[in-house]
């Protein structure tokens, strides 16, 4: 058989140079491609790197060689932001369970969550208790402070409201007030119509613990009223082994009562605890954390504050008060003269409040007057008169009555431990050359969570 001729298909130089053209163009758009694709993936690793990695570490501030990095700055500002927001519902929920008496709970609210639309305010505050939770780490070091991880386990325990043991019944400790009786000078100098009054205290009457004597004399009277038994030859055989010797000081002892609040649920707690703050980055850890370093502030208050005694000085003054210095130079010229301060005190003195009465005070500690009336005052002796005295409401002539020292209230006295901590921590931070904090760091402050729409504008409708 005869072959059939094939038709060869000749690639002319035209069609070779359009080939070479066409797969020049396939190699650039995939270089193209590839390149593009390769800085998007480039990109996105970064991202993820900067997320992940880089940005976390970022320095915030610095105290020594302690570094305050960026993912420990946004939790804690996140986990503060949430604790306002809790407070906010709260107090939203008394205004709307007290009615037309729930006025102040929503003013409270309202002024947190102004607080909170000020972000970078917050992460001040958050960024100087970080600092300052440097210090006090360094310093209870220094001193050889140490908390044990039992002392943070009763501290979470408290916080959830889990008492294993029973929970604590709180009472008061009553606080001394001392009642001097007027001496013959104080006798001599007045004419008074009423007694000095002293500083108000709590009018709560404390639960007092029986001491073991008294109850002794209980158990000895129920065995005078009953016949002997063998029971009662056997409770008195064991009180007669107490101590019975009278203590001067009976602290109340708290009552404990059974608590339905079990480890489990508590278990239960903690996880929900964890769940809730994961998305801020905050779990229990970081609790401990804080907690940590609230526990060592307390042990340094009591180291710091080891030399303040819960004793306070005290003056019993009267005063005549006027308008300019003349008049009060008068007053002091009728008083040299022996004219009587009591009858003085009602012609001339301008304070209503006590005119009447001899321009009595009574009883007062050095902050409760202005600074030049405490000054005058506790520089002079029992029944010395002063020149006169200019404060912001005019010219006094003052006159001590009588000096006492008094005991401090409790709640004050752990406000005056407090302020002599403060005043510690400041002079900590003054004496530092190597804190360090940098410019950027409100750049990173977080501004979630918000307040819900709903929640604003029910605080505000």
């Amino acid at each position: 058989m005869a072959k059939q001729n094939q038709k060869i298909k000749i690639k002319t130089k035209k069609h070779l140079a359009r080939e070479q053209r066409e797969a020049k163009q396939t190699r650039t758009i995939i270089i193209i491609t590839s390149v593009i694709g390769a800085v998007i993936l480039g990109l996105v690793g970064y991202g993820i790197i900067d997320q992940m990695v880089i940005r976390p570490r970022i320095p915030v501030a610095e105290v020594g060689d302690t570094v305050i990095r960026l993912n420990e700055f946004e939790s804690q500002v996140q986990y503060t932001r949430l604790q306002l927001l809790n407070q906010i519902y709260q107090y939203y929920t008394y205004s709307q369970q007290f009615g037309e008496y729930g006025s102040s709970f929503l003013q409270t609210a309202q002024s947190i969550a102004a607080q909170l639309s000020q972000p970078v305010s917050i992460g001040n505050d958050v960024l100087d208790e970080m600092i300052n939770g440097i210090l006090i780490k360094e310093a209870a070091e220094e001193q050889g402070i140490r908390v044990s991880e039992e002392e943070i386990d009763e501290a979470i325990r408290v916080a959830f409201g889990f008492f294993p043991d029973g929970t604590p019944t709180p009472t008061t400790t009553a606080t001394i007030v001392s009642t001097p009786t007027l001496s013959e000078t104080q006798l001599a100098l007045i004419t008074l119509t009423s007694t000095p009054t002293a500083t108000e205290l709590p009018t709560e009457t404390p639960e007092v613990t029986p001491s073991p004597a008294s109850k002794k004399e209980e158990i000895d009277e129920t065995e005078e009223e009953q016949t002997g038994s063998e029971d009662d030859e056997s409770i008195v055989t064991e009180i007669e082994h107490l101590d019975v010797t009278p203590t001067p000081d009976i602290s109340p002892t708290p009552s404990l009562t059974p608590t339905l609040y079990t480890t489990k649920i508590f278990g239960e707690n903690i996880k929900e605890f964890n769940a809730s703050y994961s998305i801020y980055d905050f779990d229990i850890k970081n609790l401990r954390d804080i907690f940590e370093v609230n526990l060592l502030q307390d042990k340094l208050i009591e180291v710091i504050s080891a030399e303040l005694e819960p004793i306070k000085a005290e003056v019993w003054a009267r005063h005549i008060l006027v308008e300019t210095e003349e008049e009060a130079l008068e007053v002091l010229s009728k008083l040299d003269e022996g004219g009587d301060f009591h009858e003085l005190a009602a012609t001339y003195s301008t304070d209503e409040s006590n005119s009447e009465d001899g321009g009595n005070l009574g009883w007062f500690d050095q902050n409760t007057m202005v600074k030049e009336f405490s000054d005058a005052a506790f520089n002079l002796e029992e029944g010395e008169i002063s020149d006169p005295v200019e404060t912001t409401f005019g010219f006094h002539i003052i006159q001590v009555l009588g000096k006492r020292e008094s005991q401090i209230p409790s709640a004050e006295f752990e406000g005056e431990k407090q302020d002599a901590f403060n005043t510690w921590l400041s002079e900590q931070r003054d004496a530092r050359d190597d804190i360090v904090i940098h410019d950027e760091w409100e750049e990173y402050v977080p501004t979630t969570p918000e307040i819900p729409q709903q929640l604003l504008g029910a605080l505000y409708q």
